[in-house]
């Protein structure tokens, strides 16, 4: 027997240990995109004693959480790769970590695995991703022809603060509403003009009036914003918009049968869904508020909460009911997750290991189960208030709302004091 088959024999017990592929010490000349495509079916070598410590802390993690099993599985494979493939002591790229969950299709987020990482000091966080919104923006605008998508692009560029340093920067969740609106004027002109400088106040009537109702409104408003912010730019010498009125129907805030809300607390037993809908139902709380509400804005010595909105602060004086809510979440919340890193009020298994907020989607399913909405259900509740009194005063400074939209709701609760309604 030769000596290669006497060392075969002599380790057939031991498990195959392969260092990790790219070694410690190694300098990276340039990053690129590593390809994980390839390991998606292979077989893993046993980890090496620091990828199994690596592990075995994950594991810790994830339990101290409360993770559940398939989602610490599927995660703890990743890890498994990058650590046996990069070393368990390296600094790990998000970017990496992101590209595997999709190759090996995990459950869960992982963005859990993300925060463990980020903890330990072995994270190097990705740029900043692209909103969805913004990437339909661009895809929008790339698929314009040139001069016409390069006049688009301007305008975006002016509604995002390029040229205006000191306006309000307009969110890309508004452009991509406004582009929707103005989908079919541009199909229209691009195939008729190369230039939007060549659209006429003709062109522009044309597009309000093959719509009605708030269609045409809509499209009115971003039609509008697009010429004004040509003309900013020096790009159109005359707006077509110029001197152009719209009407519309201003839709009025409307009650909910009372049956509809009677024991809408009782459709949950979940205490972060009975703290959400009692917040909307009796205190008229808006979706972005609660996604919001941090836990340091939480008064209860004096049973208030905090709300920090961009033009100012309003807080809100709970009622014993509200209150009590209050309390049952954050005893749930500091048995569910003691060791959260999240300083939310509202957070849920996702949200729990990172620093993000909750979804607005998670905020309106709340309701779901009542067949309600939250947008009626707070309309309803400020309308109940404006019924008691005609100051819309009062109205702003209970829920914290715009003296305009105060306006409406006493308007609709005492049509009787008559006067155009405002807008």
């Amino acid at each position: 027997m030769n000596d290669s088959a006497t060392r075969r024999e002599l380790h057939a017990d031991r498990p195959e240990l392969s260092p990790p592929a790219i070694l410690e010490g190694q300098a990276t000349i340039f990053e690129v995109e590593r390809d994980w495509r390839p390991l998606a079916g292979a077989l893993l070598p046993a980890p090496l004693p620091p990828v199994k410590s690596l592990l075995a802390d994950f594991a810790r993690y994830t339990s101290e959480n409360r993770w559940d099993r398939s989602v610490h599985e599927s995660s703890a494979r990743i890890l498994r790769v990058a650590a046996t493939w990069l070393g368990a002591d390296t600094v790990f790229r998000e970017d990496d970590l992101r590209a595997l969950h999709r190759v090996f299709g995990s459950l869960g987020r992982v963005r859990g695995l993300v925060a463990f990482l980020d903890q330990r000091g072995q994270l190097v966080a990705s740029s900043p991703r692209r909103s969805r919104d913004e990437a339909f923006a661009q895809r929008t605008i790339a698929a314009l022809p040139p001069r016409i998508s390069d006049e688009i692009g301007t305008w975006v560029g002016v509604l995002r603060g390029a040229s205006r340093p000191h306006h309000r920067v307009t969110d890309y969740a508004t452009l991509r509403r406004y582009l929707i609106y103005l989908a079919k004027p541009l199909a229209d002109w691009t195939t008729r003009y190369t230039t939007l400088r060549q659209v006429t106040e003709a062109d522009i009537t044309a597009a309000f009036t093959a719509v009605k109702g708030p269609r045409a409104h809509e499209r009115a408003v971003a039609v509008r914003s697009l010429f004004r912010a040509l003309k900013h730019a020096k790009l159109v010498f005359v707006d077509p918009t110029r001197g152009l009125h719209i009407t519309r129907q201003e839709l009025l805030p409307t009650t909910l049968a009372p049956d509809r809300l009677a024991g809408l607390l009782e459709t949950s037993s979940n205490p972060a869904t009975r703290l959400v809908l009692a917040l909307v139902a009796l205190h008229a709380t808006s979706g972005t508020d609660l996604r919001n509400l941090v836990l340091s804005d939480v008064l209860l010595t004096r049973q208030q909460l905090l709300f920090r909105r961009p033009h100012g602060r309003h807080v809100v004086h709970l009622d014993d009911t509200t209150a009590a809510l209050l309390h049952a979440w954050l005893r749930y919340r500091h048995q569910r997750w003691p060791r959260t890193v999240n300083s939310h009020l509202l957070v849920t298994q996702q949200t729990a290991n990172s620093t993000d907020p909750i979804s607005a989607d998670y905020v309106s399913r709340r309701f779901a189960p009542a067949g309600l909405t939250l947008r009626a259900v707070r309309a309803d509740r400020i309308l109940d208030e404006a019924r008691e009194t005609e100051d819309p005063v009062h109205l702003v400074r209970v829920f914290g709302i715009s003296i305009t939209t105060a306006m409406k709701y006493i308007h609709t609760a005492h049509p009787h004091r008559g006067g155009p309604i405002p807008r």
